[in-house]
Formats: C-alpha cells, sequence, structure tokens
C-alpha cells in the first residue's frame, strides 16, 4: 500500500490496520504532527520515536532526519514495524527498530490490551477494561536506553506511549540534560491515568465505565485530588525548555502550565529551545 504524506511518500503492510492507514493516506490523521516534524526535523537531526507503532512518523521522519531509533513494544504493532521499515529500502538504512518500552525503570512488566495486541492503545498501565496482559515486555528508563546504545546525540524526541508518560516524565531529568535537552514532543493520555487509577480503587468494570462516563461528560472526577497530585509535578524537569507550545503552534507559559496542570487532557505539547514560528 502507498501513503502519501504531504511531499513524502512510503510502502506499507497495513496488516490488521488497513482502516487506520486508509485513514492516515487521506492526511486528515494527525496533521498537527507532520507541521511539527516540518520544522523541527532537519536533515543532520537524530530522532527517538517512543511509541512508534507500525511506523507511520518514523518512516515519515526519516525522509527529513540522519537517524530514526523507533521503539514499540506491542508485539503485532513491532512485527509490523520491522516489516514496513524493509518495505523502504532508502529509509530502512536510516530506521533501527527495538521492541522494547521506555518507562521508569529498567525491568520486566506485562503489556496491557483491550481485546488483542495491534492497536494504538496498549499500554504498561493497568486498566478495568483490558482483556489482555499475557505479553512480557522489557522496560528502559530513557538514559538507560541511550547509555545501551551509546546515543550521545539526539535534537527530537517524539513520545506517544498511551499513558506511560506518565511514568517517563519524572525520571527523564537525567537523559534530557546528557542530551542537551532535544525538542520533546509528548502525546498525553489522560484517560487512560484516570482509568488506571480507577483500576486501582474502584474493583468493578461496569462501576469503572460509569466513572469514566461521568469524567468526560461532566468533569466531575471521584480522584480529582489524587489525579492533580499525580501531575503537579510531572513537569518539573521539562520546565528548563526555553518555550512550550501546544499541536498547533500556540505558547504556554511555565506559569500557566504549573497553575494548571492538567490542561494536558486536552492539549499534547512541544517541549523546546526553539522559537516556532508558525507560517
Amino acid at each position: 500500500m502507498l501513503i502519501q504524506l504531504k511531499d513524502q511518500s512510503f510502502h506499507i503492510d497495513p496488516g490488521k490496520n488497513k482502516d487506520a492507514w486508509e485513514h492516515i493516506n487521506t492526511e486528515l490523521w494527525e496533521p498537527h504532527s507532520f507541521d511539527i516534524f516540518d520544522f523541527f526535523v532537519k536533515k543532520n537531526n537524530v530522532i527517538i520515536d517512543i511509541g512508534a507503532w507500525s511506523g507511520v512518523l518514523s518512516l515519515y521522519i526519516a525522509h527529513k532526519a540522519l537517524k530514526v531509533y523507533a521503539l514499540d513494544p506491542d508485539p503485532v504493532c513491532f512485527k509490523e514495524l520491522e516489516t514496513n521499515i524493509a518495505l523502504n529500502k532508502t529509509l530502512a538504512e536510516k530506521i533501527k527498530a527495538y521492541p522494547i518500552a521506555i518507562a521508569e525503570k529498567k525491568g520486566m512488566v506485562r503489556l496491557s490490551a483491550r481485546t488483542e495486541y495491534g492497536k494504538s492503545s496498549s499500554s504498561v498501565l493497568k486498566r478495568k477494561r483490558d482483556q489482555i496482559y499475557t505479553h512480557k515486555i522489557k522496560t528502559l528508563s530513557l538514559l538507560d536506553f541511550i547509555i545501551q546504545e551509546k546515543i550521545d546525540k539526539v535534537d527530537f524526541i517524539k513520545m506517544d506511549v498511551e499513558g506511560a508518560e506518565f511514568q517517563i516524565l519524572p525520571n527523564i531529568a537525567s537523559a534530557l540534560k546528557r542530551l542537551k535537552y532535544p525538542t520533546l514532543y509528548i502525546s498525553f493520555h489522560y484517560y487512560f491515568l484516570i482509568e488506571h487509577l480507577y483500576y486501582q480503587y474502584v474493583p468493578f468494570v461496569f462501576l469503572n465505565k460509569i466513572c469514566l462516563k461521568l469524567e468526560k461528560m461532566t468533569g466531575f472526577s471521584v480522584f480529582k485530588k489524587k489525579i492533580r497530585s499525580e501531575i503537579a509535578h510531572l513537569y518539573d524537569a521539562l520546565l528548563v525548555y526555553e518555550y512550550i507550545y501546544t499541536t498547533q503552534g500556540n505558547l504556554i507559559t511555565k506559569d500557566v502550565l504549573k497553575k494548571r496542570p492538567e490542561l494536558i487532557k486536552t492539549h499534547d505539547l512541544v517541549f523546546t529551545n526553539l522559537k516556532w514560528e508558525i507560517e
């Protein structure tokens, strides 16, 4: 299947995600992500794609960058990622794939999924609605990973990890410092964090669904204080960055982020030392 995104094209095998890839091919899927890559990624850049799924963003970035490290622990997604990289020989030389998860520390955990692996919602966070926990995965902190792979230069990190960001970010300071603070683009999964908390404290699946629906419809949360405390220090290691942008390029001050940490409910964020000039 030929994928055409803006001025870039590559071939993929859609595997279990044909509908998703057809949607991606319309250019209606996450157009802001491609705007971010087009501005921040340069031809001599080294990229880490944390949560690479089946490779759409790694393949797109590889057209522009020098090197891409693509990570995804889902066994089905990783197989598709390897297949899709191999289908694009000129890009394959630039991409190295790993079946591991970046997390708070080195270890082994079970990967959760709704009904099957291979979708984009697999997570290291335990959630009541998940029905599969069979696959064990290797986890490394970001610092562990860059030391293991002897990576001393990174210019851009994309992180889309289905809730694991709430474990990674409080423990990311040393890695960012070592890498001299690359631009960091984070997709936040606020409701996966809530679902994880309900998994811990609300034992019944039906009650979990009611609580989640109530939260999404009204904004009321049983665990409002706990959630706020969970994310209050989420950005501590990121406040050294000069600029914080929403995916639409709107500048957010550090004071706003401190006072309203829950804005990640509706906004993914870019942390960078480069001024983003929207054309």
